[in-house]
């Protein structure tokens, strides 16, 4: 624009001197008939390239200083993009360069309270609250986030005042943060941070002494990864009969660990584990599928899958046995045809194998009944249940493992507990005599390859017995060390 405006001026300028004979005190006399005046003229027309120069040279510099406040180095340039949380909020807003916050304050998310109503009760004001709300609706998923609030959140705050912004961190779930400041304009903004994590492999021995569960637990095994342990052994484990006070176990597994919080968020399937029984020892290696899945093997490349598990319930009392007895309800002897787990109600109960859900609801003196149909052989019963998982219903496709259902007492029955039946041809059998088939093997082309692997397995396990040894041997050295201090 300027450009075209230089050109029009001389031009015009060019035309008046080519009329005029070049004459310009003759042209500025015609003009204004003042000399004076004329003077004036002839200096600022003289002094308008200079100030057309100058004044915009500024007017640029002015606007790169303020961009430079305004969105400083350390400030993401794309706010959807997830990028590592900061441990508090303070150090958020100072990362991103935000305005400056003082005091913050905790309070939790109230059981059926909104963040909108929980921003009200921790005293911002309305024209603040309508802006915090509509910045995280704006996020990708802002409308989900919103409504999924888990209650009892932590909520960081800082509230907003005339020279100090407002700041807000929602610990959302385990591996994110939502946080919301105000940024130099005063505007509000929100943005989703991942939580920084770690990966670590450990290994966890330990000797059963009262029980598997607390021997596990003490030893610092997670509970998740209890449970894959004991599902993965149940198909050669009964866990009721076989385990014997002075057994051992050893599992190596990777958890994912929370930098900031130095805490266990997760952990992966288990890699290796071993159980040795009575001096006989039972050890199973991870060895993805062509799918990615999870398979367990033993050295051999032989599954560690049968077709059905022996007890598809962890913890429990094997409180009746298959056969004849005493009815404990009707009072006379009659042929009890499955087994009999004492448990407290709610107890989780497992798909015994993978396949279909044939029946689920009420049958009878059964109460809660499921019932699965695993090959064209064998189907499972599950009996007096109180309730069922939210994805069981009819024809619907099952785990083996998998939660189904929860113990109870629902039908005739004395007490809470599964009731648990092994169909073969639609004819009950004793669960624990009958001899299942294996899951698929390794196959012979790809042995090789297995072995390889659980052998790079082994040099891991080794490694890390080698550094819990090491440990130990400088722990016992530093407590040594300071007994001779004291004496």
């Amino acid at each position: 624009m300027l450009v075209i405006f230089i050109h029009l001026y001389c031009k015009i300028v060019d035309l008046t001197f080519k009329y005029y004979n070049g004459n310009i005190q003759f042209i500025m006399k015609k003009l204004f008939k003042i000399k004076c005046l004329y003077n004036i003229v002839v200096t600022l027309v003289l002094c308008f390239p200079l100030y057309v120069f100058f004044n915009t040279d500024t007017a640029l510099s002015s606007s790169q200083q303020i961009t430079q406040v305004e969105i400083p180095t350390k400030k993401p340039l794309d706010l959807n993009k997830i990028e590592e949380s900061a441990d508090t909020v303070l150090n958020t807003v100072q990362k991103i360069g935000a305005m400056p916050i003082v005091n913050v304050k905790k309070t939790n998310l109230k059981v059926n309270e909104t963040l909108s109503s929980a921003l009200h009760r921790i005293n911002f004001k309305t024209k603040n609250v309508n802006e915090i709300i509509n910045s995280i609706y704006k996020l990708k998923n802002g409308k989900k986030i919103l409504s999924t609030l888990p209650a009892n959140m932590i909520i960081n705050y800082s509230n907003p005042s005339k020279l100090i912004g407002g700041g807000l961190k929602l610990s959302y779930s385990k591996t994110y943060d939502i946080f919301v400041w105000q940024d130099l304009k005063s505007n509000f903004v929100s943005q989703v941070f991942l939580r920084p994590t770690k990966l670590t492999k450990t290994l966890v021995k330990g000797v059963i002494h009262s029980s598997l569960y607390n021997s596990a637990i003490k030893s610092g095994m997670p509970e998740s990864t209890l449970l894959d342990m004991v599902s993965l052994l149940g198909f050669s484990v009964d866990f009721q009969r076989e385990i014997r006070q002075g057994d051992t176990f050893e599992v190596l597994y990777t958890k994912e660990i929370d930098i900031l919080k130095n805490k266990t968020i997760k952990t992966k399937p288990i890699t290796y584990v071993s159980i040795t029984l009575s001096g006989k020892k039972l050890s199973y290696y991870n060895y993805n599928d062509k799918y990615g899945l999870p398979q367990y093997y033993d050295k051999d490349g032989k599954s560690s899958k049968r077709t059905i598990m022996k007890t598809p319930i962890n913890g429990a009392r094997l409180s009746s046995r298959y056969g004849v007895r005493r009815h404990p309800v009707l009072g006379y002897t009659k042929m009890h045809r499955g087994l009999d787990f004492a448990a407290p109600s709610g107890t989780p109960i497992f798909a015994a194998g993978d396949g279909i859900v044939e029946k689920a609801g009420w049958n009878g003196s059964y109460g809660k009944y499921i019932k699965i149909r695993h090959t064209g052989t064998y189907k499972t019963a599950y009996a007096h249940l109180s309730g069922f998982h939210r994805n069981i219903k009819v024809g619907k496709r099952v785990q083996q493992g998998k939660t189904i259902g929860y113990v109870g007492s629902t039908g005739r029955s004395t007490g809470p507990h599964l009731h648990y039946e092994v169909l073969r041809n639609n004819k009950q059998v004793n669960p624990m005599k009958i001899k299942l088939p294996t899951g698929k093997n390794i196959q012979p082309n790809m042995i090789e390859t297995f072995k390889n692997h659980v052998q790079n397995i082994m040099t891991q396990k080794l490694a890390l017995e080698k550094t819990y040894e090491n440990e130990k041997l400088a722990s016992n050295a530093e407590v040594s060390l300071q007994k001779k201090k004291l004496n």
